[in-house]
């Protein structure tokens, strides 16, 4: 998953955050089914974006963990 075209990727206060290879880092973007908020939520490690999606002018990707994409429920569930 692509977190950024830049060397930062903001976060959920809106402040900066630099990235580097190896940083274990919680993606989330808001997500409403019927009008409820249920944001999706992914896990895993930053790695530089493969040759072929820099082409695209993305510099970091997040090598999702084994759990997946999920929803914020999901996690008060488990």
């Amino acid at each position: 998953m692509c977190l950024s075209h830049t060397d930062t990727c903001l976060d959920e206060n809106g402040v900066p955050v630099s990235l580097k290879a190896g940083m274990e880092v919680v993606a989330f973007e808001e997500d409403y089914e019927d009008g409820v908020r249920d944001d999706l939520v992914a896990t895993g490690v930053v790695e530089p974006s493969p040759d072929w999606l820099q082409c695209h002018g993305s510099r970091w990707v997040l090598r999702i963990d084994e759990r997946g994409v999920r929803h914020q429920s999901d996690l008060s569930s488990a």
